[in-house]
């Protein structure tokens, strides 16, 4: 049985009107976890923790904008996944779901403890799916999940793969981190990308040019199988899964389809969605005080009421 879906409508800032700056209010911590050096951030205090995961190509810089207003009612834990931003990037490694599962379940136990407080994930595109394996591999790891345009529930087409290839993959590594490249393959994340805080966007940028981390990309490319859902057997599961879970979409989302946002819903028992108008795969950078809102009154029960579609 499906609960409810809805829209909401961002309240789209003027051009004329500068957007406030917000930088990370807390400073840079660092974790071993299987062995590898993670880079996190920890905003203390003893309240319900909420790990957030970013995506593809992304640090937990992603979540610049909304992490100080999740902080108030959180101690939000952010954490850059192995191979990306400041972790560790082993090029040996075999990466899976088992070792992405593995490694959160070992943060969470290493930070949050056994405090008996509620624990929650936010995962945002790469870090949701990475987010629900954790949860399907060890229950009881979280009390309730936020899934934001997640992956997962498309198949990857063949001819991404091929770009891990050897000599297609150092040809494509010196294209794709160009700035022209770099900055026109980002800014399609956004619907409109002059909206975005500059300085949020140029750090951003920053962090999706690291070659060391596109190394990462084609190495997650070539353990395809061991990455994905389906071929896992994982996504046969999703049906067992014991927490609420919230589904957040942009309308306008180029890395991955609105349509994929209802067969996330479907095939998740219970899940909520709701889908950000003008707004494309990253609400956190679009739209940070909506996102935050929206994830806090769902983590709360404390829920606003917002117009609906016309």
């Amino acid at each position: 049985m499906l609960s409810f879906s809805t829209r909401v409508h961002p309240r789209f800032p003027p051009q004329d009107v500068p957007l406030k700056t917000v930088h990370m209010p807390h400073e840079d911590s660092f974790i071993t976890l299987r062995g590898h050096r993670h880079r996190y951030i920890d905003t203390g205090d003893e309240k319900p923790s909420l790990l957030l995961l970013h995506g593809l190509s992304c640090s937990l810089d992603i979540f610049e904008q909304a992490l100080p207003i999740l902080s108030k009612p959180f101690r939000v834990l952010a954490l850059d996944l192995l191979g990306f931003g400041q972790s560790d990037k082993p090029r040996t490694a075999t990466y899976s779901l088992e070792l992405y599962g593995s490694l959160i379940r070992e943060f969470m136990e290493k930070t949050a403890g056994n405090s008996g407080l509620p624990r929650y994930g936010l995962g945002h595109s790469m870090g949701g799916k990475y987010l629900l394996a954790a949860e399907l591999l060890h229950p009881g790891s979280f009390d309730k999940l936020v899934l934001s345009n997640t992956d997962g529930f498309t198949e990857l087409p063949g001819w991404v793969r091929t770009i891990s290839w050897p000599g297609i993959r150092q040809l494509l590594k010196r294209i794709m981190t160009t700035e022209t490249v770099a900055t026109k393959v980002f800014s399609a994340s956004f619907r409109y990308p002059e909206t975005v805080d500059k300085a949020s966007f140029a750090k951003n940028l920053r962090v999706a040019r690291n070659r060391d981390a596109i190394d990462t990309v084609m190495a997650l490319n070539r353990h395809y199988r061991l990455l994905d859902l389906a071929h896992t057997g994982l996504r046969k599961r999703l049906h067992t899964l014991d927490v609420p879970v919230m589904i957040l979409w942009g309308d306008h989302d180029q890395y991955i389809s609105p349509s994929v946002a209802g067969t996330a819903h479907e095939e998740i028992p219970g899940s909520e969605l709701y889908v950000f108008e003008n707004c494309g795969h990253s609400p956190m950078l679009e739209y940070p005080e909506l996102f935050s809102e929206i994830v806090t009154g769902f983590l709360t029960n404390e829920k606003k009421q917002h117009p609906p579609c016309s």
